[in-house]
């Protein structure tokens, strides 16, 4: 059984507001489909996931198990993404040319571990400095 990640996000809304109507609003999808997918992934996994009655929703066991590991499996379903993209994109660099005397060590430094993913290399460049005005 694959398990999709799109049910698991509405999963997500719902749990966290434990309200169906809400979820579907901050979801921008209709409640009654809401309520279908919610059903459909509850099959899925031949598990209750939330109680229902007069007085709200709320977790059932199950449910608060799906709800830790879910937010686990979205994050590193994103992070995925992200890393294809930034693969697709080809790797990004950053390219500093700098003169004689002018000290970037701690600059390039800081930028590399707030970047980790971009490559930097830095060119001396000669010539003339720039006219003064």
């Amino acid at each position: 059984m694959d398990l999709d990640l799109r049910k698991v996000r509405y999963f997500v809304a719902v749990a966290e507001l434990l309200h169906f109507a809400r979820a579907a609003e901050r979801l921008h999808i209709a409640q009654p489909v809401l309520s279908r997918q919610i059903r459909a992934l509850e099959k899925d996994l031949d598990a209750t996931l939330f109680v229902r009655d007069s007085h709200g929703v709320t977790l059932t066991p199950a449910g608060h198990q799906l709800l830790d590991d879910a937010r686990y499996l979205l994050a590193n379903a994103e992070a995925a993404r992200s890393r294809v993209r930034r693969a697709a994109n080809g790797p990004h660099r950053l390219v500093v040319g700098f003169r004689a005397g002018i000290v970037l060590s701690r600059a390039l430094r800081d930028f590399c571990a707030e970047h980790p993913d971009i490559g930097v290399e830095a060119r001396r460049v000669m010539g003339a400095p720039p006219a003064r005005a």
